[in-house]
């Protein structure tokens, strides 16, 4: 079977290899092992998934924890080990141990490097929870709301599968009342196969002390069609990093990046769109707000191989800080090897117009009560986006949001 692995960054041009940079690994004191393995299979007996997740334990052994200076993670100790996480979902979907032959082929054929490659082999050999969604050629699907009360260590391999002339939606929420060091690290594979689509919506609210990192991949084929909502909001350290992959003729792929960081808290993104065949189309809109002495890095990549004639390719980021302390890194990246496409990209960073602010307060709200309700309106379109699905879950988000804020 041939294989596929994407990176972010593509060291290779026709025959010449340059040296890349390897991101510093610290060996841990303490790691998860034989008796953590044993225990992530207790609740699987589907013999193709034990083969995966043995072939992916193999590699974790080799793989220290990553130090990232740009977000203060000096490697990792992995917490007590929990094997199973229970997640509430509303429609129909699989649990990861329903998975068939074709499943496992994606997990095999469609590999990534993820945040880390530590990080993500770790959600692959020790997962804990994860779902098998398959849709059936033509069927449109309800719309699949997964509901994650974060209380222990989330370790997640998930694959969804949706099949040629399908439609599906899914919603992931994840919702944390324990504010005591929480982890939570993923792997999701997507294939949107032809005249498909596909909405996802990711929605992370993270108390302070936690370290969220989520992968995805994302393959679109001929016709296929894709939209992400990407929602992260707190966390000491969250870390995005979606990869799509548009293979076929006409794919479409569209990605709402929302931020909000607060305290010193670390939001370090990474999305990239890879575009491979003609008449594909790519759009990266992220926006969000920082405050106190919190960061967030953003790095989008728009990268155009050969062959991808009469692509369209774009990409805008909009950074709104409200404190002199608060930092913003904006990367936006476009690599173009096909000379008829159509690219564009800009990255902001600004604060609020004193105009508006003034505007607000001629009509009795306070500096503060001003500031709030310009920023959260920033957010206003992805909570309007829930809403069609869930109006209550779209009220918690804008509660958090403007507490926060």
């Amino acid at each position: 079977m041939e294989t596929i692995f994407e990176k972010p960054i593509d060291m290779r041009h026709k025959d010449l290899k340059a040296v890349e940079w390897q991101i510093p690994q610290i060996t841990p004191k303490r790691d998860y092992g034989d008796y953590e393995f044993q225990a992530s299979l207790e609740h699987i007996s589907n013999e193709m998934l034990k083969t995966f997740k043995n072939y992916r334990y193999e590699a974790y052994k080799n793989w220290g924890f990553p130090k990232w200076k740009r977000a203060k993670l000096n490697g990792y100790e992995p917490d007590k080990y929990v094997s199973f996480v229970p997640v509430s979902t509303s429609g129909k979907i699989l649990a990861l141990n329903g998975i068939d032959q074709e499943g496992i082929e994606i997990l095999a054929k469609y590999d990534f490097e993820g945040a880390h490659r530590k990080f993500l082999l770790m959600a692959e050999a020790f997962s804990n929870t994860g779902f098998y969604l398959k849709t059936n050629e033509g069927e449109e699907r309800d719309p699949i709301i997964l509901t994650y009360d974060w209380k222990s260590p989330i370790y997640e391999t998930s694959v969804y599968n949706i099949s040629p002339f399908s439609k599906a939606t899914v919603i992931r929420y994840i919702k944390s009342n324990k504010n005591e060091n929480l982890f939570r690290t993923t792997s999701n594979r997507i294939i949107v196969r032809e005249n498909a689509s596909l909405e996802l919506i990711n929605i992370n609210l993270c108390k302070d002390d936690s370290l969220n990192i989520d992968n995805t991949f994302v393959e679109v084929q001929k016709n296929g069609k894709v939209q992400v909502t990407d929602i992260n909001i707190g966390g000491r350290i969250t870390s995005p990093h979606i990869v799509f992959r548009l293979a076929g003729e006409g794919a479409q792929a569209q990605l709402f990046p929302y931020f909000l960081g607060n305290k010193d808290n670390v939001i370090d993104m990474l999305y990239l769109m890879r575009f491979y065949s003609p008449e594909t189309t790519g759009a990266i809109d992220a926006k969000g707000v920082i405050k106190d002495e919190s960061k967030a890095v953003f790095r989008g990549f728009l990268d155009l191989k050969k062959g991808a004639k009469e692509a369209n390719a774009s990409e805008s980021e909009y950074t709104l800080t409200l404190s002199e302390k608060a930092k913003a890194e904006a990367l936006p990246s476009l690599l173009v090897d096909e000379n008829e496409v159509n690219a564009a990209h800009a990255a902001t960073v600004g604060t609020i117009e004193k105009e508006k602010l003034y505007y607000l307060m001629t009509r009795g709200f306070s500096l503060e009560e001003a500031k709030k309700l310009i920023s959260s309106g920033l957010f206003e379109s992805a909570i309007d986006r829930i809403k069609v699905f869930d109006e209550g879950m779209s009220q918690v988000v804008k509660d958090v949001i403007f507490q926060r804020i």
